[in-house]
């Protein structure tokens, strides 16, 4: 590639950055202004914004999407483990109708989740219950749990278990003492997407919870309909630099996981 290719690659890369990059920046300098309207550029710069998020309004808010997204994210663990081994050391019955159906919650329309989720919680008593939401987010989580550990699985040296239950230790033993323990990184990996779903998820917890406590997402959604005010934009930062830190975390933890590869691990 010649001198002149590249900085035309250089050029064109940070053009596409730049523009994808843009409306984050917006909102960003945004929930700065000093105007009571979202107005850009903003007239003048404050952090009066992010005082309001400090306030028992926004507040409830918060606690609840981290409640959920916690709780979601352990449960898409708990249940993406055993899938993820039944699917990568198993053969059987209906294998590819069972790994198709737990990857359908990523592509199934949001609207059609929401409308389906409602229907079956509603004669069990889980619509308006942090139980419920948890519950309905999982069912997106688990396959960000089960992608992330089949990759995983599939590069694992069996040998590290099997040595384990040579020395002694029982199957149960050597998977949490040996396997999970290598595949840490990965899991890590899957519960952050886990959490990020359910904290940025908006149309299934309109349906399910939204009437009664209001995640972070539905407050924002509310906000957008009935003010303009830039404490919206307060707290989208704060989502980004969320999803930021989110980033560094599946980062590190992808970084380790290479290192363990580099080891034969």
């Amino acid at each position: 590639m010649s001198r002149a290719e590249q900085n035309a690659l250089w050029i064109s890369s940070g053009l596409v950055l730049i523009y994808l990059l843009f409306p984050v920046l917006v909102v960003v300098m945004i929930s700065f202004s000093a105007s009571k309207f979202l107005t850009f550029p903003p007239p003048g710069f404050s952090l009066q914004w992010y005082r309001e998020l400090l306030g028992n309004d926004w507040l409830p808010s918060y606690w609840i999407t981290f409640q959920v997204g916690g709780l979601t994210a352990l449960l898409s663990t708990l249940v993406g483990i055993p899938a993820a081994f039944a699917l990568a050391r198993h053969s059987f019955r209906f294998k590819a109708a069972f790994e198709s159906l737990l990857m359908a919650a990523l592509i199934l329309p949001a609207i059609i989740k929401a409308i389906s989720l409602y229907l079956l919680f509603v004669p069990l008593g889980l619509v308006s219950t942090v139980t419920g939401l948890v519950l309905a987010h999982t069912v997106t989580g688990i396959p960000y749990v089960v992608l992330n550990l089949l990759a995983s699985l599939k590069s694992y040296d069996p040998d590290l278990e099997l040595a384990a239950r040579i020395h002694g230790a029982s199957p149960l033993r050597a998977v949490t003492t040996v396997t999970l323990p290598v595949l840490a990184p990965s899991l890590i990996v899957g519960a952050v997407f886990a959490f990020l779903q359910s904290a940025q998820e908006l149309l299934v917890a309109m349906f399910l919870l939204g009437t009664v406590e209001k995640p972070l997402a539905v407050r924002l959604w509310e906000g957008v309909r009935i003010s303009l005010q830039p404490t919206i934009a307060a707290a989208s930062t704060t989502l980004v630099v969320l999803a930021l830190a989110a980033f560094v975390v599946t980062a590190l933890a992808a970084r380790r996981r290479g290192s363990a590869k580099a080891q034969g691990l």
